[in-house]
């Protein structure tokens, strides 16, 4: 608390301006006007604001589930997806300073024979490098299996990198793969997950009981779900929420408003309570820009200038005043969780439904800091904003529909006039694989229809030409490509799914 307070009186005696025209409560009041303006932001919305020794809002609105009417409350648990870095980030330190797992060490100092794309040493960078998003390559089918399909093995991941990895320009690019190599790296060199570990330093010393990496900690009645708009006609379209199988460490935890409060006073306070064992060292440490993101044309969720990238936190400039903030996204999701230590506030929104709701969350946030400053246009984008969403969400839907519509016109698809019987269908059923384990996937007839399971990744398909499927996981998704052959005598014997081909496997 001390080094943002004097943090706040250096740019005071700097600027010469005062840091706040508003108190954050009268902010507060303000912000809870502007929320009532709208229309609707169901299922269920929630705003929390917090200064390092109050909460000063915590609205839960809605349904936490629209199709049982439960409610959302402070202690419900939503998934904050990528928030889940900065948790991660002052893991990342505390186990650092203890000695535990040294964020300047290298990857190969735990997987000596590692192997990355060409011109690529992975000698050369650390695992702070790893959680800064600054090591050049990517592996597509690690971030893919972690976050739709099922959890990946620690000791899988060298050899999944040097089969998939590919080299990308240097410099910072946002991706989910270095904290998922992090935690992979944590299980390597300690024994344990990164789950237990953010249990054991941050949420238990906390007391943030209704926050994990496990959603099987929490019964589906408690949990927060997802919700896809489809039109006043079929209403929202229920999203499940995820399994502990791809919680994963660049984007694993739920958290409640509640707990959210805690989460931010951290950030605000600087450091832990006594005995948590978080020092104000650690929350340095993760709150220190590690890498220059040389982003500054504001496309990005919070539509600032954010040119820095801490452990887990985008460093970010508004009117002058630093803005740490980071947003999470899942289907029928959509979150962000902000704070400035000048103006010594921290505000988090959450929605259970992506129907514009991205542009919500962050239009929250700004818009609490446009009361708080008393910036020039705060009057008039309260107005405005709860005006615009009913368009916005309405041109969203449009362009799903528009987009799916066009899709479905490729020639590719034929007309869609076959209607396989069940019998037909249940040829297809079996297992299907390319040779590497973690791709195999398997199809069976289920009601009537066929569905194809990949892990945890369920896609419901649809006959559009004999041999021909189209599939899709949910209302806003895209149109995935099934497209099966035949051997001479003429049984399905091969598939091709999107990129990759697969031969059905003996005896299936």
């Amino acid at each position: 608390m001390l080094r943002h307070t004097l943090a706040a009186i250096s740019a005071l005696l700097l600027t010469g301006t005062a840091t706040l025209a508003e108190t954050p409560q009268v902010a507060a009041a303000q912000l809870d006007e502007f929320l009532d303006r709208f229309p609707d932001l169901g299922p269920g919305f929630a705003v929390v604001i917090v200064t390092a020794d109050d909460i000063i809002m915590n609205r839960t609105q809605g349904e936490r589930r629209a199709a049982t009417g439960a409610p959302m409350t402070s202690e419900t648990p939503i998934y904050i997806a990528s928030q889940t870095k900065a948790y991660m980030g002052l893991l990342a330190a505390y186990l650092d300073a203890q000695g535990i797992l040294a964020l300047d060490s290298h990857i190969t100092d735990y997987w000596p024979d590692l192997q990355f794309p060409e011109g690529v040493d992975p000698a050369e960078w650390t695992l702070r490098d790893l959680i800064s998003h600054q090591v050049p390559i990517s592996v597509e089918m690690i971030t893919i299996l972690e976050a739709y399909v099922g959890e990946v093995a620690a000791a899988d991941y060298p050899a999944l990198i040097a089969r998939y990895g590919e080299a990308r320009e240097p410099g910072f690019e946002y991706d989910n793969l270095g904290y998922n190599i992090y935690g992979a790296i944590l299980e390597t060199a300690t024994g344990r997950s990164w789950q237990d570990w953010l249990d054991q330093v941050i949420f238990d010393p906390l007391g943030m009981d209704h926050t994990s990496a496990r959603t099987s900690d929490f019964s589906l009645d408690e949990l927060s779900w997802g919700h896809v708009w489809q039109g006043e006609g079929a209403g929202w379209y229920e999203v499940r929420p995820k399994t502990d199988a791809i919680m994963q460490s660049a984007g694993g935890l739920v958290t409640s408003t509640d707990d959210m409060a805690q989460w931010l006073q951290l950030q605000l306070r600087g450091s832990g309570p006594e005995g948590s064992g978080i020092t104000a060292g650690m929350i340095a440490d993760a709150q220190t820009v590690a890498a220059e993101t040389h982003r500054d044309d504001r496309r990005n969720a919070i539509e600032l200038v954010c040119s820095g990238y801490a452990l887990g936190w985008n460093v970010c400039d508004f009117e002058g005043h630093p803005l740490y903030v980071h947003g999470g996204g899942y289907t029928g999701i959509r979150t962000m969780m902000a704070f400035a230590p000048d103006l010594g506030v921290g505000i988090a929104t959450f929605s259970n439904s992506d129907n514009m709701t991205g542009w919500v969350t962050s239009r929250t946030v700004i818009m609490y800091l446009q009361f708080l400053t008393e910036h020039a246009d705060a009057e008039r984008w309260s107005e405005a904003r709860p005006r615009l969403y009913p368009e916005r969400a309405a041109w969203l839907l449009n362009r799903r529909q528009e987009s799916l519509a066009e899709t479905c016109a490729e020639a590719r698809w034929g007309d869609w006039s076959w209607t396989p019987d069940s019998e037909t269908l249940a040829a297809y059923q079996g297992r299907w694989s390319t040779g590497d384990p973690y791709l195999d996937f398997e199809i069976a007839l289920e009601a009537g229809q066929l569905v194809a399971h990949w892990g945890v990744y369920t896609v419901p398909m649809q006959p559009a030409t004999p041999d021909v499927f189209g599939g899709q996981t949910d209302p806003s998704a895209g149109l995935e490509y099934f497209h099966f052959s035949r051997d001479e005598s003429g049984a399905l014997s091969g598939v091709v799914w999107d990129e990759h081909s697969y031969t059905r496997i003996a005896g299936e």
